[in-house]
């Protein structure tokens, strides 16, 4: 759920809308939708899509607001420090708990595990790795003028370049019109992904041209390399009480979706509070 200002425009540029399927996350969402978070976008084979009212990325600040959030710091390990977890930063900062929840992509709650994996219950780190993502270059587009994308905003065009494009300002997102989001496919991001940036996006624009109605005046890629879940794990999150407690969670395993990512996040809550204080 991400969201960039680029000249102006607001474009979305990863998840572009989510869908309700689970009435835990149904009462959710309405309370998002009377709060103003959400609004529906458009309805396709019966089923409604949902977008953040002023872009997806403050439907997640929302939630953070109420958090400590440490920023930008980068976590370098994570230790067993006798009954308790130790958290270490690049500033070298460290931080103590009971409890440990990860919710980054498996690889690099992998990586993080790693100098403690021989501790762990075998069957945790072997259901991590066998978790795998497709990757995404994503590119973000501004006009001088509206797009040719038509209403709602939203287009698969099929081909085996992009997968899907998206014009911010008929979805409501960008008050400035032509901001374009597209993702490419994962065969094309693959195969492009060490390619410098201006080659993959003329390539991109190239293949978007007959949506793009005007002129480019700016562009930006930003490259998902852990983008959408291919091989997820069955269960909604992973726990383990040895020798700590510890939750891993997200969209690899509540199922690859924003509703995934919510429900799993319920799943590793609930383990987590049954924990004895």
């Amino acid at each position: 759920m991400a969201t960039r200002r680029i000249s102006g425009a607001s474009l979305d540029h990863g998840a572009q809308y989510f869908s309700v399927r689970d009435p835990r996350f149904a009462a959710l969402v309405a309370r998002w939708e009377s709060a103003g978070l959400v609004q529906p976008w458009f309805t396709a084979a019966g089923i409604t899509r949902y977008r953040g009212a002023e872009g997806m990325n403050p439907v997640a600040r929302h939630y953070a607001a109420q958090l400590e959030i440490l920023a930008p710091s980068r976590v370098r390990q994570v230790e067993l420090a006798g009954p308790a977890w130790r958290v270490v930063t690049d500033t070298g900062a460290s931080f103590s708990a009971s409890a440990l929840l990860l919710t980054a992509p498996a690889p690099q709650s992998l990586a993080l595990l790693a100098p403690i994996a021989d501790r762990l219950p075998p069957p945790l780190p072997a259901a991590l790795h066998s978790i795998e993502y497709d990757r995404c270059l994503a590119l973000m587009t501004v006009l001088d003028g509206p797009s040719s994308v038509p209403a709602p905003g939203f287009i698969r065009p099929g081909d085996s370049v992009i997968s899907w494009l998206a014009d911010n300002f008929l979805k409501g997102v960008s008050t400035r019109p032509g901001a374009l989001t597209l993702h490419a496919t994962p065969e094309f991001s693959l195969g492009h992904w060490n390619e410098p940036d201006e080659l993959c996006a003329a390539q991109l624009l190239t293949a978007a041209s007959p949506w793009l109605g005007a002129r480019v005046l700016e562009w930006q890629l930003h490259r998902w390399r852990f983008s959408r879940p291919t091989a997820t794990h069955t269960e909604p999150c992973l726990f383990t009480s040895d020798p700590l407690p510890l939750a891993v969670a997200g969209d690899a395993f509540g199922g690859p979706r924003i509703e995934g990512a919510f429900l799993s996040g319920i799943a590793a809550a609930s383990a987590l509070a049954a924990v004895p204080a």
